[in-house]
């Protein structure tokens, strides 16, 4: 009786460590996803031969030429959105709905991008304004990427507010890496998306996410102006944020082999117990 008693505590202890985790559980699993995405879009772009990349850059080309002009669409009020060319999703498409990747060392993050800005999209990674350039740089170009803050259980653009003056991010399609420094920082109303439009001869990339946090009336918009891809530069970068979703990966790596220690413990007790018993009797 004591043993079940003991066993039954040991449960409970167990449970509600477990539901004290959670959320951080859905945390690591959202960490693993992300990464398993990235890694799928750099096997993926290994498939494509020099020239198979080039009709892909030239296709993203053509269509930003195409949606010169356009107004830019608020991705979080439902119903935005403009009619595009029916080819959009099949463009820099390389595996999943993929179109790259985006980094952002000074937040240790680390997402992939995909085509447009559908719920779907802005809860597993990065989604691409469709009638904004395609991310893949030049002149009178302004890409603009985004995605969900504050998730309880994915990390997403739940640290942009930490990004300053100056910091870099990354974006990467097939092997071209495109770097990008800070160089404005603003929040604005949704209703109002006119400094999202491109300038001449301006390379821009603008992070865009809700702001403030837990509220979400205004949008926060991280603008990034084109510079030298140097590698060294960006190794030496070192992220302003600690994401406690590793630690607590750790913890549930202990937790686990605390449960099955224990429940080994718990049936080699009860099976030494009946042998003694069989040879009492004997």
């Amino acid at each position: 009786m004591k043993d079940k008693r003991g066993i039954l505590a040991v449960i409970l202890c167990i449970a509600g460590f477990g539901l004290m985790l959670y959320p951080n559980l859905q945390m690591v699993l959202s960490r693993f996803n992300e990464t398993v995405a990235v890694s799928q879009y750099e096997e993926g772009a290994l498939r494509y031969n020099a020239e198979e990349k080039a009709e892909e850059f030239r296709k993203a080309e053509e269509y930003n030429k195409s949606i010169s002009g356009q107004d830019v669409q608020d991705p979080f009020l439902p119903g935005s959105g403009a009619v595009l060319p029916d080819n959009y999703e099949e463009i820099l498409n390389v595996d999943m709905g993929m179109i790259g990747t985006l980094e952002i060392p000074c937040i240790d993050v680390v997402l992939p991008v995909y085509h447009g800005v559908s719920e779907e999209v802005l809860r597993k990674g990065v989604g691409h304004i469709q009638e904004t350039a395609f991310p893949i740089g030049g002149e009178g170009t302004h890409a603009v990427l985004s995605t969900h803050r504050g998730l309880p259980e994915a990390r997403l653009f739940t640290d942009l507010d930490k990004v300053e003056i100056g910091d870099m991010f990354y974006i990467r399609i097939f092997d071209e890496v495109l770097a990008y420094e800070t160089d404005e920082i603003q929040v604005i109303s949704p209703s109002d998306l006119s400094q999202l439009k491109p300038e001449m001869g301006k390379d821009y990339v603008t992070l865009l996410t809700c702001t403030p946090y837990g509220i979400n009336s205004h949008r926060l918009l991280v603008r990034g102006e084109r510079r030298e891809y140097v590698p060294e530069v960006k190794e030496e970068i070192q992220a302003r944020t600690v994401h406690t979703e590793r630690y607590m990966l750790a913890g549930i790596t202990v937790l686990i082999l605390v449960v099955v220690a224990m429940a080994g413990y718990s049936t080699y007790r009860r099976s030494k117990k009946r042998t003694g018993k069989k040879t009492g009797k004997n």
